[in-house]
């Protein structure tokens, strides 16, 4: 498969089983990848946080359109963006 079938190829999970969880290298695994990607001038304007707090991931679940995935997934991963 080539890069543009790669690129093209999608897939949004819209329900996640809250049993099954990633382990501790896995989700280091997700991050670093996520630390290597290309920004722009590679200047990685935003901050990356895991919330592991159940009530916080409740909180924003409220937030985001009551969405199942936000307390179900395994983790919960956020991208903030610098603001000035």
């Amino acid at each position: 498969m080539d890069i543009l079938e790669k690129l093209n190829w999608r897939y949004a999970v819209k329900k996640f089983d809250p049993s099954k969880k990633l382990n501790e290298a896995q989700l280091e695994r997700v991050l670093e990848a996520t630390r290597l990607s290309a920004s722009s001038y590679g200047l990685q304007p935003y901050k990356v946080i895991v919330v592991k707090d159940p009530a916080v991931r409740e909180a924003l679940k409220a937030v985001s359109w009551n969405q199942p995935q936000i307390t179900d997934a395994s983790h919960l991963v956020v991208f903030a963006r610098f603001d000035d």
